[in-house]
């Protein structure tokens, strides 16, 4: 088997990229164990923080299966690529995520600053919706991105409004929404409620840093909850699958 080493760790695209590139090669057949984590990843000199990354996308966008207790297999079909960035296809969900904790934290700062009343109004129309899918448990909840949107819009700027728009469209992919159907549990739902409620409240103070920091934390909290659920699948297929060779 001949693995060629990535040349920046942590770079999970790059990873996940360099496995699907062996799967379509055949080093890794259709229906075949990849190795286990700990091989894999000193064959491709990374880490292994990142391997698990790149294998939660390879996961979600169809190219491998994680089977607790088992290991990761090559996906039975091979019609679904690796998601790609800059030259087309979905954008990861994680680097979304970061992308939205930058601009949207900026977005409900100035909400803060300069939201009208009836645009308060609809921030909170917004959260009853979200609070109201939260607790049914919807995934991509329409009431979310209402209450992003409407924080963007009352930020007094079209072209942050516009930025935000586009980054919730990348997060109605299908990496996206497999990735919430994983991992978003039942508890992460509950908090995100009170995170809401934490910009908002801060909206209607017109606390500026307070709104700010609130709406940063959010979608922090939201990247660590997602890390940590793929990080302990993957680490309990791996602890649990038997020996290669």
């Amino acid at each position: 088997m001949i693995l060629s080493p990535i040349a920046a760790p942590r770079l999970y695209q790059r990873i996940a990229e360099e496995i699907g590139r062996l799967i379509d090669a055949g080093t890794f057949k259709p229906g075949e164990r990849l190795p286990a984590e700990r091989e894999l990843a000193r064959s491709l000199a990374v880490s292994r923080s990142s391997l698990r990354e790149a294998l939660g996308m390879l996961e979600m966008s169809g190219r491998v299966e994680i089977r607790v207790g088992s290991g990761a297999y090559v996906a039975q079909t091979r019609s679904r690529r690796v998601p790609r960035t800059a030259s087309g296809g979905e954008i990861s969900p994680f680097d979304v995520l970061r992308a939205r904790r930058l601009v949207e934290g900026e977005a409900a700062a100035l909400a803060a600053r300069h939201a009208t009343p009836a645009q308060v109004k609809a921030i909170e129309s917004a959260f009853a919706r979200l609070a109201k899918d939260m607790r049914k448990g919807i995934v991509q909840s329409a009431g979310d991105r209402e209450f992003h949107l409407a924080v963007a819009q009352a930020s007094g700027n079209t072209a942050l409004a516009i930025v935000v728009e586009r980054l919730w469209a990348e997060s109605a992919q299908p990496l996206s929404t497999r990735m919430e159907e994983l991992f978003v549990t039942r508890g992460r739902r509950r908090d995100n409620i009170g995170e809401h409620r934490a910009v908002l409240d801060a909206i209607r103070a017109g606390d500026a840093a307070g709104a700010g920091r609130a709406m940063r934390r959010h979608l922090a909290n939201a990247e660590k909850q997602r890390l940590a659920q793929l990080n302990g699948h993957l680490v309990q297929s791996d602890s649990l699958a038997p020996s290669r060779g």
